[in-house]
């Protein structure tokens, strides 16, 4: 019987530590997918629309490689395969389907992916993003984005035009599961953009992605552009809904 019980002692020491190395592995490549998604951001920062050629676009498609590209509207192949007359290089952010499993919530593994989208034609880069949604600590959709080509859109429903070359807009945000509805917060940028706007569009806080609590709400991952954003036309949704606001009801500082 002493026997017995010291085997069933250290079947399930032997199941804790392989618990807890197989959590740590999982908490290494959270923090790992963060760093690089970052870089990722920032290797993007590169591309000059209407300027840089294929072959810059190729070099950072190489370092972060590519998943393939399916789009037959308007003859955009895949520039993986060779294209570089109407193509696009398409990049995956954190797709791996474990840690979508509720339970790793508990160990501070959180849902969030994205993907970033290098378009290009005639061998010209003409317009590159970068998007990523996650689930917030209260497990709500929310999503954010950057996007640069030759204009400014001009038929979003809810947009707010902050300058001739900087513009916000939110959309629906659609994931396939029951609770996968939200909102998420692009940026639009065009060659012309000046430093500061570009600055503004480009900072994201993505630790939270890979820590315990998680992200919040979508103010405290992109501050800027709910800063921009909030002053230009979401302080009229916040008015109108006050904290039952879906976004951040709370004035920017």
């Amino acid at each position: 019987m002493r026997r017995l019980v010291i085997v069933i002692i250290a079947v399930i020491a032997v199941a804790a530590g392989v618990c807890i190395v197989t959590a740590n592995s999982l908490r290494r490549r959270a923090t790992d997918q963060v760093t690089r998604a970052e870089a990722l951001a920032a290797g993007l920062q590169n591309l000059t629309v209407g300027s840089s050629d294929y072959k810059t676009a190729r070099a950072i498609a190489t370092t972060f490689g590519t998943v393939p590209y399916y789009n037959d509207y308007g003859g955009t192949r895949d520039c993986a395969e060779g294209y570089f007359e109407r193509c696009a290089y398409m990049i995956a952010i954190n797709h791996n389907r474990m840690m979508r499993h509720p339970f790793l919530r508990h160990l501070g593994l959180h849902d969030w992916g994205g993907t970033a989208l290098i378009y290009i034609e005639n061998g010209i880069v003409q317009e590159y993003s970068f998007r990523v949604s996650y689930k917030t600590s209260d497990v709500r959709w929310r999503g954010f984005g950057v996007e640069e080509g030759n204009t400014i859109p001009k038929d979003r429903a809810v947009q707010a035009r902050i300058s001739d070359s900087y513009s916000i807009q939110r959309n629906d945000l659609i994931a396939g599961e029951p609770s996968g509805k939200g909102f998420d917060l692009e940026s639009s940028l065009i060659p012309t953009s000046s430093a500061n706007e570009r600055r503004r569009a480009w900072h994201f806080e993505l630790k939270c992605l890979s820590q315990q609590r998680g992200c919040g709400e979508i103010c405290e991952v992109i501050p800027d552009v709910w800063r921009d954003f909030y002053m230009q036309r979401g302080h009229f949704d916040v008015d109108k809904y006050g904290s039952a606001y879906l976004l951040c009801a709370k004035p920017p500082i």
